[in-house]
């Protein structure tokens, strides 16, 4: 006789057999395990990001010292689109293409964006410009440490000195924990714009070499060196009158040193040195052959108190350039894909020296002293005052001004002095529809004091700006 207890258990078993044999046939089913994950976890291999931007303020008209006064206002509409082979996580392909759809009343309304500040200016109000557009091969040779990026790409530094533009380029990146750097030839050939798509004849015919390579030597801390190599072969031309043909190279550091001093809680320094042939073309038309010399010195470094209300950081940032002849010719000058942008990854986009002042960085020295606060977890309320010098009383100007080319005979080297305060305040993120909502602004305001080698008056600017990411 069967006992009942070995009845129940058989039971028990075969209640169970269904349910095991189902989730084996699972198993042995690719299809039927990719069709039962999340929508978290499916492979992604498309992506579509929306970014709206608008800025709107009050001060001289296109950002020129001296000009009048007026009220500019933008809107820009930044649409994205990356498309991943296979997908996202390991993807061996990649295409990308990002699209500016631009209304602006003033062109000095976007002057804390990428780009050419004299190019904006001679565009209409409204337009549109394939801000970039390539296609990026990762795992050469099945590393991912390689990949290599073809077609018209953004090119930035921490402060602009170095490139800081979109341009048609080949690029070799190289990339892992230690150490990481790039090689690119790039050539700029339209500017894929609506409204002027046509180069500047100083844009035309120049092809550039760029290199960097930097290296992890401690925790947070990085050491490493750039090369920009400028082959302008346009020829003469009235509407190009400078031809360069030579090297801007040098090393920079970088680093987090809360890890070895309590002295210093960061810092950033870049050391270039100019060196090449310049043919300059006369108002007769012919053309005369100089060399070209110049060295620039940028820096930041600041000390940031975690310990007391708004952790705040106090910082000091210089910049100082060779003293050039009287000509102008001479001495170290940003180049047409150069700019005096700071770019901060994790925080909102400046000028070198103030969101007012724009400058060459050439016949130049500052320095500025800065305070930089976090009221809130998500805000920050920033100041910073900056004293600017001539290396050369009798050379040429490096800010945008009222007087451009006109002869100065004052005698003084004091540029004058300029004030900054800045609050920037980010949205906690909001996630909708598996993408994340992201609402930023950034309110400035900025005064400038002419100092005595300026035949202008003091000036000053306010601006907004909100930025939606979605």
């Amino acid at each position: 006789m069967i006992r009942p207890n070995a009845l129940r258990c058989a039971a028990l078993l075969l209640a169970c057999l269904p349910p095991f044999l189902a989730q084996a046939d699972e198993l042995d089913n690719p299809a039927a395990e990719a069709g039962s994950l999340s929508p978290e976890l499916e492979p992604v291999t498309s992506l579509l990001t929306h970014k709206l931007f608008m800025r709107t303020g009050y001060g001289p008209d296109e950002t020129r010292l001296g000009e009048d006064r007026r009220t500019f206002f933008s809107l820009r509409y930044e649409p994205s689109y990356r498309w991943y082979s296979p997908e996202q996580r390991w993807a061996r392909w990649e295409l990308f293409g990002r699209l500016w759809l631009n209304y602006d009343t003033d062109p000095n309304a976007l002057q804390n964006t990428e780009g050419s500040d004299e190019n904006l200016s001679r565009r209409r109000h409204a337009y549109s410009e394939a801000r970039e557009f390539y296609a990026r091969r990762n795992l050469l040779g099945d590393d991912p440490r390689f990949s290599a990026t073809f077609g018209r790409q953004r090119f930035s530094d921490r402060f602009g000195i170095w490139w800081d533009d979109s341009i048609e380029a080949l690029r070799l990146d190289y990339n892992d924990s230690f150490a990481s750097g790039f090689v690119a030839v790039a050539e700029k050939f339209y500017y894929y714009n609506s409204d002027d798509n046509r180069l500047d004849p100083r844009d035309k015919n120049i092809r550039y070499l760029m290199a960097e390579y930097a290296w992890r030597w401690h925790a947070d801390h990085w050491i490493g060196a750039r090369l920009l190599h400028e082959d302008d072969h346009s020829g003469s031309s009235v509407d190009d009158r400078q031809d360069f043909d030579g090297l801007r190279y040098g090393i920079f550091l970088r680093g987090d040193t809360r890890q070895l001093t309590s002295l210093v809680s960061d810092y950033q320094l870049e050391a270039v040195r100019l060196d090449g042939t310049q043919d300059i073309t006369q108002a007769n038309g012919q053309r005369e052959r100089s060399d070209k010399r110049g060295w620039a010195l940028v820096g930041d470094v600041g000390k940031r108190f975690e310990s007391l209300p708004w952790t705040p950081r106090v910082g000091l940032s210089a910049g100082l350039t060779d003293r050039p002849d009287d000509s102008g010719n001479d001495g170290f000058s940003l180049n047409r894909i150069q700019s005096d942008r700071r770019n901060d990854p994790f925080s909102y986009s400046s000028r070198l020296v103030s969101n007012l002042v724009s400058v060459n960085l050439s016949n130049l020295a500052f320095y500025g002293i800065s305070l930089e606060t976090q009221p809130t977890d998500r805000s920050q309320l920033d100041m910073r005052l900056s004293d600017l010098r001539l290396r050369n009383a009798s050379a040429q100007l490096p800010l945008r001004t009222t007087t451009d080319g006109l002869v100065r005979d004052s005698g003084s080297s004091h540029l004058g002095q300029v004030l900054d305060i800045n609050h920037y305040w980010r949205m906690f993120p909001l996630a909708y529809d598996g993408k994340r909502i992201q609402l930023n602004t950034l309110t400035s305001l900025s005064y400038f004091r002419a100092g005595s080698a300026l035949e202008i008056g003091d000036d000053y600017q306010v601006t907004l700006g909100i930025t939606l990411t979605y």
